[in-house]
């Protein structure tokens, strides 16, 4: 946050926030951004803006609309109040937590990789991606723990593009599955809540369904990648026992097999 986070003008506010300020004046008009406090001609906004900025746009990515996200504030705001709302946010926010980026110096960013460097043209499609950023003469690694995993596959000897080709592919799936478990929070968990008039023990209980049902989502997607992958593995390596075996080698790969939990078998 600046130094002085309660007197944030907009253009300071979008700068903060990444927004252009016509953002910023579009969600005040359409309700779900609280408007500035006036001192004079000039308004300030403050930390409670900062939070509410950062929830839009984790429940947009999370697949709600401007439309719905109004109508959670305004249920949420009657009677509630602003720091009422802002605590919901925080539950919200905590959720989905973003990691806290990694900041590196180019030389430093490409030393974690095979030759020691990264092309202008793998830079552009990371910052493309939005992998990364730049921040004077430093660049924000978004996830670090994407960068772990990208520099280990590419030590492994998979080329820097085809990982970024599989992340590309890997978000749009893992977004449709997100957007899946978004529809079935809002058809079954929140619109009864909403219509209720957002009670507070039933917001408190929805922040717990959010963070159980974000627990559930990534583990029924870790179980199904690993079934999905040893039986791709196993289905490569029986395509492959034929050949194998006339080249007399299978009995030298089946240890490498078992040690995968893999069957082989040439029959």
């Amino acid at each position: 946050m600046p130094p002085d986070s309660e007197r944030l003008t907009i253009d300071e506010l979008a700068h903060h926030s990444g927004l252009p300020a016509s953002t910023i004046r579009l969600y005040q008009t359409k309700g779900v951004l609280p408007p500035p406090t006036k001192q004079g001609r000039v308004g300030y906004y403050g930390e409670g803006h900062v939070a509410r900025l950062k929830l839009i746009a984790q429940l947009q990515n999370e697949g709600f609309s401007l439309a719905s996200i109004s109508r959670l504030v305004d249920a949420w705001e009657n009677g509630r109040g602003l720091e009422a709302v802002l605590g919901l946010e925080a539950q919200i926010a905590a959720t989905w937590g973003e990691e806290e980026p990694l900041y590196l110096r180019p030389e430093e960013l490409g030393g974690r990789f095979p030759g020691g460097e990264l092309s202008p043209e793998v830079v552009q499609r990371a910052l493309a991606l939005g992998l990364i950023g730049i921040d004077g003469d430093r660049v924000v690694v978004k996830s670090p723990r994407f960068l772990q995993i990208g520099s280990e596959l590419a030590r492994l000897g998979i080329p820097i593009d085809e990982i970024l080709d599989e992340y590309e592919r890997l978000q749009e799936a893992t977004t449709s599955v997100a957007e899946r478990f978004t529809k079935l929070f809002e058809r079954h968990l929140w619109a009864p809540v909403v219509e209720g008039g957002l009670p507070a023990d039933d917001v408190r209980h929805l922040t717990e369904v959010l963070q159980r049902l974000s627990a559930l989502a990534e583990g029924v997607l870790t179980v199904t990648l690993r079934q999905s992958l040893k039986h791709a593995a196993t289905a490569f390596l029986a395509d492959q026992a034929e050949q194998l075996q006339e080249a007399g080698v299978l009995e030298t790969v089946r240890p490498l097999a078992a040690a995968a939990g893999l069957e082989l078998d040439a029959s």
